[in-house]
């Protein structure tokens, strides 16, 4: 995995200030490869519950690990646990609970 332990501990803070401690973030993509250069990070967070203003607190958690680590592309997902039954879930989201790494 290409992120240092600070950059992680930064990613998974900034997630829990603003969806809880019940979201998990996976990160999947280039980043989880040490043979690759580059990238951008792509995170996925599930949620459980009911969170409104879903933009606004996606928003919020890019800012926040940018101020944190510096600026970098963030590609974030915010999906709800639950929200598809596992024949309709969309591609990106199955491979990343399957080739992603759980911050």
């Amino acid at each position: 995995m290409r992120l240092t332990d600070f950059q992680r501990k930064s990613i998974k803070d900034s997630v829990t200030e603003e969806l809880g401690e019940n979201a998990n973030v996976y990160l999947f993509g280039s980043r989880i490869d040490d043979a690759k250069r580059g990238g951008d990070i792509d995170l996925i967070v599930e949620v459980s519950g009911n969170v409104t203003d879903i933009v606004r607190k996606k928003l919020k958690i890019i800012g926040s690990i940018q101020r944190k680590i510096g600026e970098q592309k963030i590609d974030l997902i915010i999906t709800f646990q639950n929200e598809y039954n596992e024949d309709d879930l969309p591609l990106v989201i199955k491979n990343a609970r399957r080739e992603g790494v759980l911050l």
